[in-house]
């Protein structure tokens, strides 16, 4: 007798794997002495304005939490400073519940402080992963102009070796860019490897590379809910002979839009500028197709390029028989479909901005 169970349990195993994806937390720290620009880098690596930017001295008061993501689980605090009378040093670490963090940016803009130090020595104590960044690389200059800007960096670098020993240090700035798409990896080479696709996922992209391996973190997602909408088999789609979960398809494509950062306003803006030829039809079709008769039109292109092409022989099966749940084929093609369109819009972004 056949065992009807193995499909229903595979099913169970995807679920199970989503959920279990979407309660990954990824918690990264900043600390360093006010004015350093731990708010702009916390703005450069969500990539929109998420934290005000003050030019005051001391703008963080208490512990600065900003959730941001996939579900909010992702998580960039800007620490208070250390060992003050309002946070004193022996309560400081439990306080906060540090021991939860993946990895302690110490971010600076002049001289260390003692708290600098300090907090520091804690987080090397503690076994954390620790580098350093100094973010406002577009203001190192010397003003004699006897050391060029790469001469500074070295001063610099053998300033934190003197008093911290080899840490790494990166240099950035939020006004020119520089530096941003090394930080962005100096951080996914310090996570675990089970954060490290949920982090290329939700960072801000600043090279085309980092772009082409969102786009393909992304489609492990596109492969599993695609499988989960076909299973689930909610809704009939009218002129097929299938129903799918168009809750689950129209969830996938808000999270992949997401993720490139695609909102309307700059979908309009990038439209507007005729950069390469159909990018207004591709910014139309990925707005559209988040509605449900959107998501209904494009599985029904979907299925007949399908039958046109064959492109069933193109299509992942990840372990599970494609009979327990008809419609995968379907539901990935309309899945890899809106993630290239995203991917196509949020490339022709990233290239004007990096002025190709």
């Amino acid at each position: 007798m056949r065992n009807t169970n193995t499909n229903t349990n595979s099913i169970d195993d995807i679920i199970n794997e989503l959920e279990k994806e979407s309660k990954i937390e990824i918690k990264i720290a900043l600390f360093g002495q006010p004015g350093a620009g731990k708010s702009s880098l916390i703005n450069a690596l969500v990539g929109k304005n998420v934290v005000d930017v003050s030019t005051e001295t001391d703008t963080t008061k208490s512990e600065g939490e900003v959730p941001w993501g996939e579900d909010n689980s992702n998580i960039l605090t800007d620490l208070p400073g250390y060992g003050t009378s309002k946070f004193p040093a022996g309560e400081y670490w439990d306080r906060f519940n540090l021991d939860e963090y993946d990895l302690f940016i110490c971010v600076f803009s002049g001289k260390f402080h003692q708290a600098d130090d300090q907090l520091f020595h804690k987080i090397i104590e503690k076994k954390k992963p620790c580098f350093f960044v100094s973010n406002k690389s577009d203001s190192l200059v010397d003003t004699t102009g006897e050391k060029s800007k790469q001469e500074l960096k070295e001063a610099v670098k053998n300033d934190i070796k003197k008093r911290y020993g080899e840490v790494k240090t990166v240099f950035t700035s939020c006004v020119t860019r520089e530096g941003l798409d090394e930080l962005v990896n100096e951080i996914y080479a310090r996570l675990d490897d089970t954060k490290k696709e949920k982090w290329e996922r939700n960072a801000k992209a600043y090279s085309l590379d980092f772009l082409k391996r969102k786009r393909e973190a992304c489609e492990k997602i596109v492969i599993s809910k695609s499988l989960l909408a076909a299973a689930n088999g909610l809704n009939p789609v009218p002129g097929l002979n299938l129903a799918i979960d168009l809750n689950v398809l129209q969830k996938l494509f808000k999270e992949v839009r997401k993720n490139f950062d695609l909102t309307d306003e700059r979908i309009k803006k990038v439209t507007k500028l005729n950069l390469y030829p159909n990018l207004a039809n591709i910014g139309n079709n990925i707005i559209r197709s988040l509605s449900y008769d959107g998501i209904v039109n494009l599985l029904q292109k979907q299925a007949g390029k399908q039958i046109a092409q064959k492109a069933s022989r193109y299509i992942p099966l990840i372990g599970i028989a494609i009979s327990a749940a008809g419609g995968y084929t379907i539901t990935y093609l309309a899945g890899k479909s809106y993630l290239n369109d995203c991917y196509e819009l949020a490339e022709a972004i990233l290239k004007e901005e990096l002025n190709y």
